[in-house]
């Protein structure tokens, strides 16, 4: 196996243990879950979504390029229908730099299909004016 790809999966398994500890702390009466969605929050469904603030990218001028949280379809439409919010964390190196809920209908996202990627920056447009 590559190096770097073990060396991404360690930093994305202690990136991932780093976020959950944040949330934990975050909303102490969160109920983490393993079903289709994270968590419920106060009765309410929750997806937490995190991802870096910035990533390497040398198709980019500068070899950087924002982080994108990742949508599944079939979760999101789930979520929609059961009135679920999203807990977004943009982290570097799993310290958290932002967080913010959405209710999920409000994020804006298009109909589609499948996976989608999306620019935290996009997602956080109105939380992050001059961030």
């Amino acid at each position: 196996m590559n190096p770097e790809k073990i060396d991404s999966n360690v930093l994305a398994s202690r990136n991932g243990k780093a976020i959950e500890e944040y949330v934990r702390r975050l909303l102490p009466d969160i109920i983490f879950l393993n079903g289709q969605f994270d968590a419920v929050y106060h009765g309410v469904p929750l997806e937490i979504k995190s991802c870096q603030a910035t990533v390497t990218d040398h198709s980019h001028q500068n070899s950087l390029r924002s982080g994108r949280f990742v949508f599944a379809a079939e979760q999101h439409e789930a979520l929609l229908e059961a009135g679920g919010e999203y807990l977004f964390i943009v982290h570097m190196e799993a310290d958290p730099l932002l967080s913010f809920r959405e209710v999920a209908e409000d994020i804006g996202l298009p109909e589609f299909s499948g996976v989608k990627s999306v620019a935290w920056r996009s997602v956080a447009r109105s939380f992050v004016e001059g961030f």
